[in-house]
């Protein structure tokens, strides 16, 4: 075996068994933008319920906010973990990088044909409205996601992923669906939040997008800094 080709071997071994503290360069503070992106995204789904009389016209408006939140989220998410990584002179892209991606991407490719799917069967009127599942299925594929990143990453990670896989589920079991015409989200508690009929598992979305990465962000500062 020539030194160019045993160079080449030993750079694969060392990229493939990165030690852990590689996966936790996720910035503490790109988990509070993250929270506080959610919390704003609550706030305006709160005014577009208050504005909206047309309870299937404020579901595409929760919708479009709701994924406007993603996307602002996300962006800021991955610009202040890529600025500290440059600061640890960390490379753009790795094979540990990689291995990321493939954990992430399978439970966001779930829920994002799961939601398609819930849409699909209500716009075309061949099935029941299950919108009030849609962010039970966000948090929980999210949780799955964030807790098998967490394996090979920091405590924090894994047990922010339990948190919302366990609020996934029970929004899915006790909170209620998002169906025209239902008056009161929590009827067991007869506790109604103050938004639009049926909003109530939207509201969790702000709660535990918005809380979650908060507590996530805070810890990680203290225990981990940047």
């Amino acid at each position: 075996m020539d030194a160019e080709k045993a160079a080449e071997n030993l750079e694969v071994i060392r990229q493939l068994m990165e030690r852990p503290v590689r996966y936790s360069t996720m910035s503490g503070w790109s988990g509070i933008f993250a929270g506080c992106t959610a919390v704003l995204g609550l706030a305006m789904d709160a005014a577009v319920c208050a504005a909206c009389r047309d309870p299937e016209e404020a579901m595409w408006y929760n919708l479009a906010v709701w994924m406007g939140v993603l996307l602002l989220a996300s962006a800021g998410v991955i610009t202040l973990t890529l600025l500290r990584e440059r600061a640890q002179g960390i490379a753009l892209w790795s094979q540990a990088k990689r291995r990321v991606l493939m954990t992430i991407l399978p439970p966001f490719i779930a829920s994002v044909g799961l939601t398609l799917a819930i849409v699909y069967l209500w716009y075309f009127r061949v099935g029941p409205n299950q919108w009030g599942l849609i962010p039970a299925i966000w948090m929980t594929f999210y949780g799955v996601a964030c807790f098998h990143l967490g394996l090979y990453s920091i405590r924090e990670m894994r047990i922010m992923g339990a948190a919302f896989i366990l609020a996934g589920l029970l929004t899915a079991a006790f909170l209620q669906y998002n169906v025209p015409g239902v008056t009161v989200p929590l009827r067991a508690s007869g506790f109604t939040l103050g938004f639009a009929p049926g909003s109530a598992p939207y509201v969790t979305l702000g709660v535990t997008f918005g809380g979650f990465h908060i507590v996530y962000g805070i810890a990680v500062l203290i225990r981990h800094g940047g």
